[in-house]
């Protein structure tokens, strides 16, 4: 008889918190582009460590829209948002990140944040 796989309960879990942002520069940029970018910025602001608690992870990036969904552990939103206010070029073009907005579920996101940039 197989035994069912261990799953932590919701109590244990990482609480999460995904943030809504738009990128603005002097071109559209690739999805790796911003991917990179977004990871760089974490480490160059909060460090090897910062970045381990805050554990940023890339979820989406419209490259038609240039926006896109990062997700976070909810204790470090405000640091990540700071991070990516950091962001002055990508691969040698200028560009800054916009903060749309913040929420708790991709779908609450999505509805309240994204859906002006043709998001479903």
């Amino acid at each position: 008889m197989r035994e069912k796989p261990k799953y932590l309960p919701p109590t244990l879990r990482d609480k999460r918190r995904y943030i809504a942002f738009q990128v603005i520069g002097e071109r559209p940029f690739k999805k790796e582009e911003v991917k990179r970018a977004i990871w760089d910025a974490s480490l160059s602001a909060l460090g090897t460590l910062g970045s381990a608690k805050a554990k940023p992870w890339f979820i989406r990036f419209d490259e038609k829209s240039q926006t896109g969904i990062v997700r976070v552990d909810r204790k470090h939103v405000e640091e990540l948002r700071f991070a990516l206010t950091l962001v002055t070029h990508i691969n040698g073009s200028r560009a800054i990140f916009r903060t749309l907005g913040v929420s708790g579920t991709i779908k609450r996101l999505k509805r309240k944040f994204l859906a002006d940039y043709g998001w479903k």
